[in-house]
């Protein structure tokens, strides 16, 4: 990453680091043991001084002029690095960007009384770090600058063994600071150092613990191959049993090194169940939208899929309609995730939840003392904040007649004029509107402009509701059944004979998002491993009490009949082999081991194998 080059000893500048090298590599290994990044610290002659991972082979390397650590002995202060330097414009200036392979980072300068001696920097080189780090700057900034500080007032002492004790004490203040439980133990395994998240996570005292040999706090736990091998434990699960109680952590386990040697481990543990809020947190703020990812396997919902593929790449006006819950901005973001926009912006506006009077200054903005109460230097809307992307304007049925007449000669002339503006501004952006009204009804009652509607509707696309794909129903029950015991960190299996029949049966009025809040609702107040009658809301409990044989068996297919028929479609277009069957139960919305489980409870294999055969030979 680092080419090497030799600073000249003539050149250089006193480093406050040299004398006690040996002490801040010890410092750079404790550290990376404890938040889990590469670590380097580099001097105010822009020398690696100590590092870890690929930072240890670069120890004497120097980094040039347009380097973040020469900006901040500069400026002082601290950077952070969102992304890979080949995209950063921190990096610009750098003369090793090209080669350099990491994709974030925070770094913090090492003041002395009024100058920087140095910096301290936390490296990540993967996407999960660099997004762990990003999570988790404020906290980390705050550990850097609590080490900065240290390392500031430490420096110059002569005296190792008493700075290291000093250090070792902040570095216990800082662990204390850490969200995660970590526990530090000797190279004979005993617990030396405990913080106070791991008190609190295994329910114990620092003195009940300190001094015990943690085989016996974690039987089974592979300590041996830590202490003796120097292999790292990472990410795996670790149970205890605490005033008979079962807990289970995450947890990983990292080797200590002095001089080559192992001189002990740092163990982090995090509860599952944070983990499990975690991921819940990622699923529903985090989704990648893409058509791929919309689950459907009907034929309208496929045929829907396959025309948007078509259109995504166009610049086209695209209206969206469909009865409320279907996902409409669903559909909108998987457009412009397929589309090349997707690096732009994607803004969404409610038409319909804006009072009339502000609607248009947040579509078109408004310039300083345009009325009163505007804001000085006034304030973008959403056509300019959507420029270079795609705007997605929901509920368009719901738009006052005349902002239609502003908006229709927005689409026209391809610019937009702030309120109080004099000047118009030009904005490349694609329109996306959608609606649960019947726009061409409100035409006739003068309730919606024909010309607008024209203009929206080059490419119309319209989603079934629930009702009218009972097939994809079974996809997204057991879709949001996984997703629901992740986040409410339960283990419902699945739904009872009758619930099966009714959740099928049922005409879901508010379509997914209906279905999906029903799901949530039912794994909630679920008590046992099935879902039962007395979990399904009110309101479907409701219709079926007052439509008692209204429905006939004839009129639905069983569960597993639409099961096998989905499972077999995706087997189909995907293959039988390993990757190609998590292929397919990606595309159906269950984990893996759900698929697989079908596959055996349907018996769907040996089917699968004649029904093939039977193709190979026509």
């Amino acid at each position: 990453m680092l080419s090497r080059q030799h600073f000249s000893s003539s050149m250089a500048s006193m480093s406050y680091f040299k004398a006690n090298q040996y002490f801040v590599q010890q410092t750079a290994e404790a550290i990376a043991a404890v938040v889990e990044f590469e670590v380097a610290i580099i001097d105010n002659n822009l020398e690696v001084i100590a590092g870890t991972g690929c930072y240890k082979d670069q120890i004497g390397t120097v980094y040039g002029e347009g380097s973040i650590t020469s900006r901040l002995l500069r400026m002082g202060g601290y950077c952070i690095l969102e992304n890979a330097p080949l995209v950063s414009a921190i990096c610009r200036n750098c003369s090793f960007r090209q080669k350099c392979t990491l994709t974030g980072g925070l770094t913090f300068s090492i003041p002395l009384e009024e100058k920087v001696i140095g910096t301290i920097s936390l490296y990540a080189f993967t996407e999960s770090q660099r997004q762990n780090l990003l999570l988790n700057q404020d906290k980390l900034l705050s550990f850097l600058n609590k080490i900065a500080l240290l390392m500031s007032s430490k420096i110059h002492e002569s005296e190792m063994n008493g700075l290291l004790t000093l250090m070792t004490n902040q570095l216990g203040a800082v662990m204390d600071s850490i969200v995660e439980g970590i526990i530090a133990v000797d190279k004979e395994g005993i617990v030396n150092q405990i913080n106070k998240a791991a008190e609190k996570l295994l329910f114990v005292r620092a003195s009940q613990i300190l001094g015990v040999p943690l085989n016996e706090l974690f039987p089974g736990l592979a300590i041996p191959k830590v202490l003796e091998l120097g292999q790292p434990y990472v990410e795996q699960e670790i149970l205890y049993k605490s005033r008979e109680q079962n807990l289970q952590f995450i947890g990983t386990m990292t080797p200590i090194k002095l001089e080559g040697k192992i001189a002990g481990m740092v163990i982090s543990l995090r509860s599952v169940r944070d983990v499990r809020k975690l991921a819940g947190r990622l699923i529903r703020e985090e989704r990648k939208y893409t058509l791929d990812g919309i689950l459907g396997t009907s034929e309208s919902i496929t045929e829907l899929k396959h025309k948007m593929q078509l259109v995504a790449a166009t610049d086209s006006t695209v209206l969206i309609t469909g009865e409320s819950g279907t996902g409409k901005e669903l559909f909108a973001r998987a457009i412009h995730g397929e589309s090349y926009r997707k690096n732009g912006p994607f803004i969404a506006i409610n038409c319909g939840a804006i009072p009339d009077a502000l609607l248009e200054s947040e579509l078109f903005g408004y310039e300083e003392g345009a009325f009163t109460g505007a804001v000085r230097g006034g304030k973008p809307g959403k056509f300019e904040l959507a420029d270079r992307g795609t705007l997605f304007l929901d509920e368009i049925g719901d738009m006052p007649l005349p902002l239609q007449v502003k908006l229709l000669r927005v689409l026209q002339e391809l610019k937009i004029e702030r309120i109080g503006g004099v000047k118009p501004t030009w904005v490349d952006v694609r329109i996306i509107a959608a609606t649960n009204r019947n726009l061409e009804e409100m035409i006739t009652r003068g309730e919606f402009r024909s010309d607008l509607f024209y203009r929206l509707s080059v490419i119309p696309f319209n989603i079934p509701p629930l009702r009218e794909r009972k097939e994809d129903l079974t996809l997204l029950l057991y879709h949001f059944l996984d997703k629901y015991n992740l986040i409410l960190n339960k283990h419902v299996t699945g739904l009872s004979p009758s619930v099966q029949e009714k959740m099928l049966a049922y005409p879901w009025p508010g379509n997914v998002r209906e279905l999906e809040n029903a799901v949530e609702y039912a794994i909630n107040v679920a008590a046992g491993n099935y879902i039962e009658e007395s979990c399904i809301p009110f309101r479907v409990r409701e219709y079926f009490t007052k439509n008692t044989g209204s429905f006939a068996d004839d009129d639905i297919s069983t569960i597993n009949e639409l099961e096998k028929k989905a499972i077999m479609a995706a087997l189909r277009k995907f293959g039988t082999t390993g990757p190609a069957k998590e292929k397919a139960a990606q595309s159906l919305g269950m984990s893996r081991s759900t698929f697989y489980r079908k596959i055996k409870e349907l018996g769907l294999m040996e089917e699968f194998e004649s029904v093939m055969t039977q193709d190979s030979w026509r």
